[in-house]
């Protein structure tokens, strides 16, 4: 589990999503950005857009509110107003 970290998606109801992913994208203010596990820590604020994450091969979207993203090397913490529906590709 080396290559994965821990991405956590929180809506101010519930825990959306708790899982060790390989890679995940997201749209913050300042533009698309990528996390690999050993990211260096920074802390961002996301505007509505797609979120997309992968866990082996298997690819899942969801679309997400306005927010705030904090990347660590072993975790990244999603604070979002709201979460769609997710969809998966294999």
């Amino acid at each position: 589990m080396a290559n994965t970290f821990l991405l956590e998606i929180v809506t101010p109801t519930k825990l959306v999503l708790s899982e060790q992913v390989d890679f995940m994208t997201a749209t913050g203010t300042e533009g698309e950005f990528g996390v690999l596990a050993g990211h260096a820590p920074f802390l961002t604020t996301l505007k509505p857009g797609e979120l997309t994450y992968k866990i082996g091969n298997d690819t899942a979207r969801l679309t997400i509110g306005i927010g705030y993203d904090e990347v660590g090397p072993e975790k990244v913490t999603i604070l979002a107003e709201a979460i769609s529906q997710e969809t998966k590709e294999r």
